[in-house]
């Protein structure tokens, strides 16, 4: 990959931290603090339980992990990311388990399913959800399912 090419990789990383920091500020009502937040998205006839639990870990930083609950499902999926207040970013930090760490630390390896844009694809999902729940989320309490 060419210096310049990385560049652009990086700006466009960078891009989409600042979109999902802007992405959570309209969906969570307060991000510093330690609270939880649960909505659902539609699916069909039911609802898919989304459930955020914010943990402040410094005056600077919030950590922010997200649970999927469709019982569908075998497996819950659990995103965790971190919010940077002063740089107005937000991060994938864990997906499903796997850490970022893992992707500098090994090279790239088939058997464990990572790619060299790792990072972003993580990180361009949780944009897509975040618009996702801003446009589609409901309540969960007084949500009465379409008879379609």
């Amino acid at each position: 990959m060419r210096t310049n090419q990385k560049y652009i990789s990086l700006k466009e990383l960078h891009f989409t931290y600042e979109k999902n920091f802007l992405l959570f500020l309209k969906l969570l009502p307060e991000l510093k603090g330690k609270y939880e937040f649960l909505y659902g998205l539609p699916e069909q006839n039911k609802l898919i339980e989304i459930r955020f639990v914010i943990n402040e870990v410094s005056q600077f930083t919030s950590d922010v992990k997200i649970h999927f609950k469709d019982y569908s499902l075998d497996k819950d999926i659990e995103i965790e990311t971190r919010l940077y207040f002063e740089a107005k970013m937000a991060e994938v930090i864990k997906f499903r388990g796997f850490h970022n760490s893992l992707i500098s630390i090994f090279p790239i390896n088939k058997k464990l399913g990572f790619t060299e844009d790792e990072r972003f694809q993580w990180n361009s999902f949780l944009s897509h959800f975040l618009t996702l729940s801003i446009n589609s989320g409901r309540s969960l309490e007084n949500y009465i399912p379409t008879r379609v």
